[in-house]
């Protein structure tokens, strides 16, 4: 098994696997547009390990780990929320259909005509499939913020005003 010290730019799929390459690469957040929109902490790192296989002597595999901390917005206070990450993946590579039958059903099966992939689109879209829809703290962090339980106020009827208007006619039209 060869080990390499930076990720290349595209993944040569089937020649990895055929090779078993493994291969480690450290980045920062701001390297990728779409996580880089979403976080707060941009020149914090980004882990990856990336292991080749070929299955069934035809079909590449990918095994990969990708660990970081990242910092987004709490949806509800809008403070920051920094979650750590760990993303274990395992995604397959077929042509079609029918190769994808052959496989174990722990891989991840996409579809492909070619055999290169972007190293970058792979490690953005894993890692926004591992955040969270809708981050939030572990705690009630909005009566954190208030120091106080949120009491609804009795609201005034917004029509009320219109009783203490004169009819300039006294009602005759």
């Amino acid at each position: 098994m060869e080990l390499n010290k930076s990720l290349p730019s595209q993944l040569k799929l089937f020649n990895f696997a055929k090779k078993e390459i493994s291969l480690s690469g450290l980045y920062q957040i701001s390297d990728f547009p779409k996580i880089s929109e979403i976080a707060s902490n941009k020149k914090d790192n980004i882990r990856v390990d990336l292991s080749f296989c070929l299955k069934n002597n035809k079909t590449p595999c990918v095994d990969g780990i990708i660990e970081l901390d990242i910092v987004l917005l709490c949806q509800r206070c809008l403070d920051d929320l920094s979650i750590a990450l760990k993303v274990n993946f395992h995604l397959a590579f077929a042509r079609h259909d029918q190769q994808s039958e052959e496989l174990d059903s722990h891989y991840e099966i996409y579809v492909i005509e070619e055999e290169e992939l972007a190293t970058h689109d792979l490690i953005s879209d894993e890692i926004l499939l591992s955040i969270p829809m809708v981050s939030t703290h572990d705690y009630d962090c909005i009566k954190e913020i208030n120091g106080q339980e949120i009491v609804e106020g009795k609201s005034e009827n917004p029509f009320a005003v219109l009783k203490k208007i004169k009819i300039a006619d006294g009602g005759k039209e």
